[in-house]
């Protein structure tokens, strides 16, 4: 493979210059405004004495300055490797959130936390090798995403605990939210006729208020946890998760 090719994937690029898609990159600001939020809502708890922000829950800042950094790349080089800039931190994300919320909303191990990110790789891998090439515009690889937030939404819907079912209704915010967000990556290519702009800047869009909203609904867990527990930045599977200020 060629890593320097170039990638014509989206309506908006007519051409392989550096300025080619503004809206699909300048879009990509939704990422770093989320990220900013994220660590202003941290602000007291980096603040507090004695009290340490967990890798766990801290990490998704960096991360999503990453993912806005990555796709901005891709939507300005438009080349394979800068193509892996877009992609590797969205995954990443997605399966550091995936390990916080075991950790966090459910209390597992660390062991078991790692186990739930490997079975849902596992379900990723089959469900793009079956579905994913009858899926427009390669969103086959993000349908499991939309798939699992739903079922976080069950879950939490059907929990036993009154504390866990309080956060169903944010998570289901953020199904629909995503919905619409895959829905407009999804028809990008089919819209270019009638809309050459395109509706991938949607996708940009509806995505930095997902991270947001689900890292904000991380935060707020943690520190429901670590209050009922007493101990500011105590991690609930004592797998020394956290960091200081």
């Amino acid at each position: 493979m060629n890593l320097n090719e170039h990638v014509d994937q989206y309506c908006e690029r007519v051409s392989a210059a550096f300025w080619a898609e503004p809206v699909n990159a300048i879009s990509n600001l939704s990422f770093l405004i989320a990220a900013l939020a994220i660590w202003r809502m941290l602000a007291p708890d980096r603040a507090a004495a004695g009290r340490g922000i967990p890798v766990s829950v801290g990490f998704t800042t960096p991360l999503m300055v990453c993912i806005g950094l990555g796709s901005f790349a891709f939507h300005t080089i438009g080349t394979r490797w800068s193509q892996v800039l877009d992609v590797a931190p969205i995954g990443l994300f997605v399966l550091w959130y995936l390990g916080s919320f075991l950790l966090w909303f459910h209390g597992l191990p660390l062991k078991r936390c790692l186990l739930g990110v490997a079975a849902f790789i596992g379900f990723l891998a089959l469900f793009i090798a079956l579905a994913g090439p009858h899926i427009p515009n390669k969103s086959g690889t993000y349908v499991p995403v939309l798939l699992l937030l739903i079922g976080i939404t069950a879950a939490l819907r059907m929990s036993g605990e009154a504390e866990l079912r309080a956060y169903a209704g944010s998570f289901a915010g953020a199904s629909l939210v995503f919905a619409v967000s895959l829905t407009a990556r999804t028809l990008d290519e089919r819209v270019c006729g009638s809309f050459p702009l395109g509706t991938h800047f949607v996708w940009h869009l509806c995505d930095g208020l997902l991270v947001y909203l689900t890292s904000r609904t991380l935060v707020h867990r943690w520190r429901v946890r670590t209050a009922a527990a007493g101990a500011p930045g105590a991690d609930p599977a004592g797998t020394s998760l956290s960091v200081g200020r």
